[in-house]
């Protein structure tokens, strides 16, 4: 592939004729100026595009000609020289403008191989080897130090490189996407798209077809400098895409010959010339990006979510082991109205709705389920009223934590009956819900408080229902210990309780108390007091 610029039209022995518009008047001109006043506006336009057709003449690149105001076959052979070295790019290249993998490659150009391994200790993988070692929380502090850390090792000097050499890339990928083959149809019909092997017959067009191209491609040509470092561009392109997306030899001789119009500034006198416009003068869309700080940001965010992926998983984990412990299986539904499937009407409303709907659900299960069955068992049927305490204080202590669970359970129930659509609480939702659907701004405020209520009702039972549990826990525990000994302190007939339980009374005490220590474990996964 030639790339002389001989060979895009010039005359044989000619030389480049940079853009003169300065060149001095002569005396006739200076003698009608002075007549005539320097003033008239039309005459100075005429007087430049008089200057700027004697540019185009003595321009050894054959691009245009004055005279008929033509494109020439010389210009569109530059942009087939063009094509031939970039296009082959266009389709590797198609997405790289929004690809956050290449912005990742552009940092990670200039990182050092210490910020490299600091790097990789925030990918999910080092953090999860590390999590099965050490607790979750002091590994996100852990890794907070470290992200300090490395934050602070791009100085103020690496980020201006990194995002200069961004900006230069976002530049290049301007140039490559240019619709060359669009440009190149207009000179020759016959034209393949992607076909560089193909010998053009370019003809000569009128200039006017042309004017809007060539202002779109010195938008995006002007960015290109044969100075900048385009061996670190293409290296970030290979390393994207496994390959070098463009000959670096070809792309190298193109630099020469871009070089060449830019000195000329044939294309702004050919714009100017053929819109009659001598004062037009390209715009450069000229990248601005600043990438650094956004990686950080997001290796920041993604750290912070891979913790607390973690921290749920675990958690999940935790509840569900819980739940088979007490329940003997993960799936418990017993609450009909406090549920998350109630709240698809306040998620519509942008409100939060009922918030303690598991913890909820499980009390209510573990109430009806276990307490009043296999506790009362225990602690009322055999404890409160077969036992002959040495102290009435610590039979009353567990009389009144047992009924104040009872009680609970009792409310729970009607709490959730409540909730129904003809229920006292579910009716006061339903008709604030309905002034809100009628977008009546007064009301929105009633139905959060009406929520707030009813979720503060909630939370309340369940850490009520949990202190009074934990205090029955303690008391069996102490029991538990008292009917070990040879000589009872606290109640006196543990042999008669015993028969009275099948001789199962230690392990009926052993049961209740693992399966409350339990549940309380469960409630505080919910909800903190």
């Amino acid at each position: 592939m030639s790339m002389d610029p001989q060979g895009l039209g010039a005359g044989e022995g000619a030389s480049v004729t940079p853009r003169d518009q300065s060149a001095p008047e002569s005396l006739w001109e200076k003698l009608l100026a002075l007549f005539l006043g320097h003033d008239d506006p039309e005459r100075e336009k005429k007087r430049l595009l008089k200057q700027i057709t004697k540019s185009l003449n003595k321009s050894r690149l054959k691009f245009y000609k004055p005279r008929g105001e033509s494109a020439l076959p010389g210009m569109a052979r530059f942009f087939f020289e063009i094509y031939k070295v970039v296009g082959p790019a266009q389709n590797l290249l198609q997405h790289a403008k929004n690809s956050n993998t290449l912005r990742t490659i552009v940092i990670e150009h200039f990182m050092t191989e210490e910020q490299k391994q600091t790097r990789d200790v925030f990918s999910e993988e080092r953090i999860r080897e590390q999590a099965d070692n050490t607790d979750t929380r002091q590994l996100a502090a852990r890794l907070k130090d470290a992200m300090i850390g490395f934050f602070g090792s791009f100085d103020s000097k690496v980020v201006r490189e990194i995002n200069a050499l961004y900006n230069q890339l976002l530049g290049f990928l301007n140039f490559v996407n240019f619709d060359y083959y669009f440009v190149l149809k207009k000179f020759d019909a016959s034209i393949g798209e992607h076909d560089y092997s193909y010998k053009p017959k370019f003809d000569t067009i009128n200039a006017d077809y042309i004017t809007d191209d060539l202002k779109d491609f010195m938008e995006v040509f002007l960015l290109i400098e044969k100075s900048a470092d385009w061996e670190a561009v293409f290296d970030v392109l290979h390393v994207y895409k496994g390959v070098d997306v463009v000959a670096r030899p070809a792309f190298r001789k193109l630099l020469s010959l871009l070089e060449e119009i830019r000195r000329s500034d044939v294309l702004t006198l050919i714009v100017q010339h053929a819109e009659k416009d001598p004062l037009f003068q390209p715009s450069i869309a000229v990248p601005r990006e600043r990438i650094v700080e956004t990686y950080l940001n997001k290796l920041k965010t993604t750290t912070e979510a891979t913790i607390q992926k973690i921290l749920n998983e675990r958690r999940n984990h935790k509840v569900e082991q819980l739940l088979k412990q007490i329940y003997g299986t993960t799936v418990i539904t017993r609450t009909k109205h406090y549920t998350d499937s109630a709240n698809l009407v306040f998620t519509k409303r942008m409100m939060a709705g009922f918030t303690h709907t598991q913890a909820l659900n499980y009390l209510k299960a573990f109430l009806l389920d276990y307490f009043k069955k296999d506790v009362r068992e225990v602690v009322r049927d055999l404890l409160l009223v077969r036992g002959k305490w040495t102290a009435n204080m610590q039979s009353q202590q567990l009389s009144e934590a047992f009924h104040q669970v009872l009680s609970i359970s009792e409310q729970v129930v009607a709490f959730d009956d409540s909730l129904a659509e003809e229920g006292e609480l579910g009716m006061k939702l339903k008709k604030a819900s309905g002034r809100v659907v009628d977008k009546d701004p007064a009301t929105t405020k009633l139905l959060r408080q009406a929520l707030a209520e009813v979720n503060e009702t909630a939370v309340n039972m369940i850490n009520s229902a949990a202190s009074n549990l934990i205090s029955i826990a303690k008391n069996l525990k102490l029991l538990l210990d008292d009917l070990g000994k040879q000589n009872p302190e606290l109640i006196l007939n543990w042999k008669e309780l015993d028969s009275a339980a099948d001789h199962r009374l230690k392990e009926k005490f052993v049961e209740n108390y693992k399966q409350i220590y339990y549940f309380v474990q469960l409630m505080q996964m919910f909800v903190k007091k």
